[in-house]
């Protein structure tokens, strides 16, 4: 196994300036290889890769498209984020194993889709989500996301920091998870059925505009915003 690691990262970044080509010898992307590389914007990504380490992408701010090959494996905790410019993802059918955190305060991504033939998520309806099929559990959603109502879970900071003014909770949700809303500053409507018997913690902190109608609403299903 041939692991990117750091330094060759750095060779690899000043060689192309804001532009990588991985070479098709490398086999796993090490933990925080190319983070804090600000000047990356796009980077090739070979078939030889099966694993993208953690933090492997973190804070590569400037970093607009990235293609994950048909051949990567696992992406681990934190492999992208803070990419703050990062615009759309695509999960090929390879990948079985997705961290925590991966796409987390990705501010511009609009567009995410699983490949129809993952076995482990999917994008179900182009959903522009990440669900975890077997549990029917949104693990990562978007701006642009339509939660379909075939999901039960909406998973832990599964929303985060999206920049989303309104969502709609299907009458197939019966849980929602600790911080899925954290932080949605610009959130001010929530259709939320009777459905959810379960609300974790801070789901809604940090969103201050919420209406008071969607207030009352959540307060009726046991929610506590004081308890934020």
């Amino acid at each position: 196994m041939t692991v990117l690691d750091e330094k060759t990262a750095k060779e690899l970044l000043n060689n192309g300036r804001n532009h990588v080509v991985i070479p098709d010898f490398v086999t796993e992307i090490g933990d925080y290889a190319f983070e804090d590389c600000e000047e990356l914007t796009s980077v090739v990504i070979p078939n030889s890769v099966r694993k993208i380490g953690k933090g492997a992408f973190r804070w590569c701010d400037h970093m607009i498209s990235v293609v994950i090959p048909n051949s990567v494996e696992k992406i681990e905790d934190f492999a992208f984020i803070n990419c703050a410019q990062l615009k759309s993802v695509i999960i090929p059918d390879s990948v079985t194993e997705i961290g925590e955190y991966v796409f987390h305060y990705c501010f511009e991504l609009t567009s995410i889709t699983v490949d129809k033939n993952n076995p482990r998520y999917d994008s179900r309806g182009d959903c522009n989500a990440i669900i975890e099929t077997a549990t029917n559990t949104l693990i990562k959603g978007c701006s642009n996301t339509i939660i379909p109502d075939t999901v039960t879970t909406i998973g832990k900071n599964a929303f985060e920091n999206c920049d989303m003014t309104s969502v709609v909770i299907p009458n197939s949700v019966t849980k929602i998870e600790d911080y899925a809303f954290f932080c949605c500053q610009d959130l001010i409507s929530i259709v939320i059925p009777d459905s959810v018997t379960q609300i974790g913690k801070a789901v809604f902190c940090g969103c201050p505009k919420i209406s008071e109608e969607s207030k009352k609403r959540l307060k009726e299903l046991g929610y506590d915003f004081d308890g934020d």
